[in-house]
């Protein structure tokens, strides 16, 4: 094992739990602090929009800053010397497009759920301009049932697909995810998978934790059952730790700077 180059972090649920107050926590910035002085490079891979990704570093208040963010589980913008963020390579270019595409011949099947949504109590359908583009649920059961009825009308289109994290599902192309996304960064920085550190800890995050993008993956503690297996599977490390703590325990692990892996998924 190679050591880490490439930390890509998943940011709420992971980095923060919900419910805290979305500060980054002592072990996690001693870590962070101690990576980025070797020169290692941060992404945070998340499914906020980057407008959004940006409010929540700022109130992070991480020692250092990501030199990368990769929203919406799609898009890769990278830090400019003077702190801006912009498009890396002609990725989201060409992810815009595609999405476009998808959406327009979809349209019967996103007008479909729509119809689903309007005709529920527990959710509502999210737009971006007049283009349905997700939805978000009451609580994670009525996402369950949700879910299981978009697969049903998705399944009319190869390509359709959605990425769901909690009570918040966004429609997508299926080729594009966390994953893909990650392993386009590598390709433009140069970085080969044995490098790479991934964790998260929701559905939207295991296309980056089954060990095709990353070699050493992890989930802190409070990471669902689904996640944990994957990362059980990928010869990962599930943390004892919730959000950021058990994010730096994994870290150190891969560092080894801890004596054993944790094997069982309580």
């Amino acid at each position: 094992m190679t050591g880490i180059r490439l930390l890509s972090t998943d940011f709420d649920g992971t980095l923060i739990t919900h419910g805290s107050d979305g500060r980054c926590g002592a072990s996690l910035a001693a870590v962070l602090a101690a990576f980025k002085s070797s020169r290692g490079l941060w992404a945070i891979n998340t499914g906020r929009s980057l407008e959004h990704a940006i409010e929540g570093i700022e109130k992070f208040h991480s020692p250092v800053t990501p030199d990368f963010v990769l929203t919406n589980e799609r898009e890769i913008y990278r830090r400019s010397a003077g702190g801006d963020w912009h498009d890396h390579g002609t990725w989201n270019n060409i992810c815009h497009e595609r999405h476009r595409a998808l959406f327009e011949k979809s349209a019967p099947i996103l007008a479909a759920i729509e119809e689903l949504a309007l005709s529920s109590q527990d959710a509502r359908i999210v737009y971006e301009g007049e283009t349905p583009a997700g939805i978000v649920t009451v609580n994670e059961e009525a996402m369950d049932r949700m879910v299981d009825r978009i697969q049903k009308h998705g399944a009319r289109h190869p390509e359709f697909h959605f990425q769901r994290n909690t009570i918040y599902l966004r429609f997508c192309h299926r080729d594009y995810h966390k994953g893909a996304a990650l392993g386009e960064l590598c390709r433009l920085e140069g970085i080969d998978r044995d490098s790479v550190f991934a964790a998260g800890d929701h559905y939207n995050d295991i296309s980056m934790l089954d060990g095709t993008y990353a070699a050493m993956t992890a989930c802190p503690s409070n990471a669902i059952r689904e996640v944990k297996d994957v990362v059980v599977r990928s010869q990962g490390y599930v943390a004892g730790l919730t959000g950021g703590d058990g994010i730096a325990e994994a870290i150190e692990y891969f560092q080894k700077k801890r004596p054993r892996r944790r094997e069982a998924v309580a």
